[in-house]
């Protein structure tokens, strides 16, 4: 995304991941792990930036340039890209759910609140 999208609907780069000020106490994170080469990452930006902002401040959204971040993509055991991962807002150490592929806006937006079947 360009700089003028970062912040749109709540998303945020991974290297600028702090708090809005406007987000829900304790509102999941949802991590999109890319890459910029990848044609299925470049498909779901848009999908997922209109999540973003449909969800507003339920969810906290946060990219992770997987070039950029080698080694937390290492640690999160990324195989493949795009991947969703969803932490608990209470304990983001937590992961809750992970999804690989590009999903549709409705289906990130079940993903994010739990309902999303496979």
């Amino acid at each position: 995304w360009g700089e003028e999208e970062l912040g749109r609907g709540g998303v945020v780069a991974a290297a600028a991941a702090t708090s809005t000020g406007g987000d829900a106490p304790h509102s999941p994170i949802l991590l999109d792990v890319y890459a910029t080469w990848c044609g299925p990452c470049k498909f779901m930006e848009p999908l997922l930036l209109e999540a973003a902002e449909e969800l507003g401040p339920t969810v906290r959204v946060v990219k992770l340039d997987s070039d950029k971040y080698p080694r937390i993509s290492s640690v999160l055991k990324v195989g493949g890209l795009p991947t969703l991962i969803r932490f608990d807002g209470e304990d983001v150490s937590k992961e809750v759910e992970r999804m690989e592929g590009v999903l549709t806006k409705d289906q990130i937006i079940d993903f994010v609140n739990g309902n999303f079947k496979r």
